[in-house]
């Protein structure tokens, strides 16, 4: 088709990239025009890896108190897996829907991993900077508490928390943090997962084609998705 041939564009970076910025700002405007699709109801997108707050356009971060505590049933750390539990605090706190967590050093660093077994329902782990390192909803399922399994790193990265945000609904969400876990031994700071851009395939840096790789039938999947929801 005279479209597909248009958008691949393989002699040119410069008409690839023109290409791509052309159905972005298609999909850009479809978006901002449908309610209905600001939120991630099936997941945290590797977009929020970074700060690990949700994307909604209309989401707000709350400045009240949260009412989540994120528990572990330890104050330090080793070898050996911790749990964490996810819960509710006082009388008038809400059940929780959404949410994206990690564990990060002291430093910034995301460290450690999350167990996939025995995952509580509708979630999910996701590689941000290491295998599994980051927790999030598959669903948007409505649940009061929830526990997983959390490995630390097998050496001392020095303090620890699980950080990130817990949503009530599309709109308003709490930033959460745990209490900070202690290491022992002599700090290491090698161990815990450098951050990088997710964005960035490596392997191809030293690729001096001229051809730029797009995904066609991920965008007209995209394209379609989102004229369905903006009709509906």
């Amino acid at each position: 088709m005279e479209i597909f041939r248009f958008f691949s564009c393989r002699k040119s970076n410069v008409c690839c990239h023109i290409s791509l910025a052309i159905v972005g700002i298609i999909l850009t405007i479809l978006l901002w025009f449908s309610p209905g699709t600001h939120a991630f109801p099936s997941g945290a997108p590797l977009t929020a890896c970074s700060h690990l707050m949700p994307v909604h356009m209309n989401g707000q971060l709350m400045e009240s108190a949260s009412p989540y505590l994120l528990l572990l049933n330890d104050t330090n750390y080793s070898s050996e897996p911790l749990k964490l539990t996810v819960t509710t605090i006082g009388p008038g706190a809400n059940n929780f829907m959404a949410f994206m967590l990690q564990a990060r050093s002291e430093f910034g660093q995301p460290v450690g991993h999350f167990s996939q077994l025995d995952l509580p329902g509708a979630s999910k782990t996701m590689t941000c900077y290491g295998d599994d390192d980051t927790l999030t909803h598959t669903a948007a399922f409505i649940r009061p508490a929830m526990e997983v399994i959390w490995h630390p790193p097998t050496k001392n990265v020095g303090k620890i928390s699980i950080t990130g945000s817990i949503a009530v609904s599309k709109d308003n969400f709490w930033a959460v943090r745990s209490e900070q876990l202690q290491g022992s031994g002599k700090l290491d700071l090698s161990a815990s997962n450098a951050p990088r851009n997710i964005r960035n395939n490596n392997n191809n840096k030293n690729n001096n084609s001229p051809r730029c790789s797009v995904d066609w039938l991920s965008w007209t999947v995209l394209l379609v998705i989102t004229f369905v929801k903006v009709i509906s």
